[in-house]
């Protein structure tokens, strides 16, 4: 009866304690601790201590990969140069490197230097493009896609010679431009048939645009209507897209996740929104969930854990403690938060090994390898803009290599856990 009672005692000890807001595990309740180790890949600065040092590369942001088995490269966007920078490995051992395909410059508004955000791959036939080569002009499908924040969408294609080389533009080539309208293009998303390309506009008319398979615009009969915005429709100081991806999630349903960033109003024209500015701060960020013709499907509660949110990834089911979760970075405080996709709700922040918050200043793009040629599986790649973006970063995450099978306490509420399990151990 002793150790009954005892045993009672902890059950409502766990109880209580649950109800005093220690973080929710959710997925996370595996023997894997919330451990990651971060490694820096590439940067400009030697102080990263990266394993690729490049000058030039500054205010990293999109990243984005052929699926598995199909080759190619990491396409990362550097903001602050105006060029795509492209990498093969960092997989099954074999270190990060190029090949002859190295940069790809990105072009904004009437040729000049684009400040490109994200980029897609596409797997379709659609948005053909014809690019001027040496051996050659070059018609085909854009294999892939950038945004730029100073309001130009742009493709890129190659072409296979007989030998088994290729024919490779050194630049993109514009087929949007909507500079003159105000639009600042932070995100791009693709679907997986290729008739759907969406940009997320942080510019002066925020929200989503669409595009067919042809670059015709279409948003006008495609939703996204913003479920934060207020009850008199959007104002200066609301929730507005920061980004758009699509992924599949948890049920196997390809859909559009839409991060929202706060707007700013204009200081020097009340009432009109501050293109391109974000007011980032704790909680200053949303999550919602689209089908992939604009109907809201649901939002996600972020228990007040998003400050700018930008990226997003599914993490596969070897990432440790949030294996299987959906993982959010925030360009406000450079943390990555894991949602729960059962309950649609944040759990926690990934953590480094002495229990912080991992912080990646300036963080947006993230990603996971493709175990083929590009990144290992379970690896979570990411994309960040130190020092007010003015430095650049591609790195990884990994599971801390840590063989112990003792799920970690967290703070107080683990320690009075543990200690409660050994007063019913001694009473036994």
């Amino acid at each position: 009866m002793k150790i009954q009672g005892y045993r009672t005692a902890l059950l409502l000890a766990v109880s209580s304690l649950l109800a005093l807001g220690v973080p929710e595990r959710g997925l996370a309740t595996s023997l894997s601790p919330n451990s990651y180790v971060q490694t820096n890949l590439v940067a400009n600065k030697s102080e990263y201590n990266p394993l690729i040092l490049d000058p030039t590369f500054v205010n990293a942001w999109g990243i984005a990969i052929r699926p598995a088995g199909l080759g190619g490269h990491f396409w990362v966007t550097g903001n602050g140069s105006g060029i795509s920078y492209e990498y093969v490995g960092d997989v099954n051992g074999v270190p990060l490197y190029q090949d002859d395909l190295q940069i790809v410059t990105v072009p904004g508004p009437n040729g000049t230097k684009g400040t490109p955000t994200g980029v897609v791959f596409n797997g379709s036939n659609n948005f053909a493009i014809t690019q001027n080569h040496p051996n050659g002009a070059i018609t085909g499908p854009s294999k892939f896609l950038f945004a730029t924040d100073n309001g130009v969408i742009s493709g890129w294609t190659e072409r296979k010679n007989p030998d088994g080389t290729f024919d490779r533009p050194s630049e993109a080539l514009a087929v949007i431009d909507r500079s003159s309208q105000g639009s600042q293009y932070f995100g791009l998303g693709i679907t997986t048939l290729g008739d759907r390309l969406y940009a997320a506009d942080f510019g002066i008319n925020p929200g989503i645009q669409v595009f067919d398979g042809a670059f015709n615009d279409i948003t006008i009969s495609s939703g996204f209507t913003n479920p934060f915005a207020g009850a008199d429709g959007f104002n200066p100081g609301d929730f507005t897209p920061f980004n758009i991806q699509t992924l599949t999630n948890s049920g196997g349903l390809e859909t559009a996740f839409v991060p929202y960033a706060k707007s700013q109003e204009d200081p020097n024209n009340p009432g009109q929104v501050l293109a391109g500015e974000e007011e980032s701060g704790p909680g200053n960020g949303r999550l919602a969930e689209f089908d992939l013709a604009g109907n809201l499907i649901r939002t996600w509660d972020d228990r007040g854990l998003l400050n700018s949110p930008w990226g997003v990834a599914f993490a596969p089911s070897n990432f440790g403690a949030f294996s299987n979760t959906l993982l959010v970075s925030n360009f406000g405080d450079g943390t990555i938060v894991a949602f729960d996709p059962n309950t649609y709700r944040a759990i926690d922040y990934l953590r480094d090994p002495s229990g912080q918050p991992i912080s990646i200043p300036g963080i947006w793009g993230l990603l996971f390898g493709n175990g083929a040629s590009l990144g290992d599986a379970d690896s979570l790649y990411f994309a960040a803009g130190p020092e007010d973006e003015e430095d650049g970063v591609f790195g990884r995450l990994r599971v801390t290599d840590n063989t112990a099978t003792v799920p970690e306490p967290s703070g107080i509420a683990g320690i009075a856990l543990v200690g409660l399990w050994g007063i019913c151990r001694l009473k036994r």
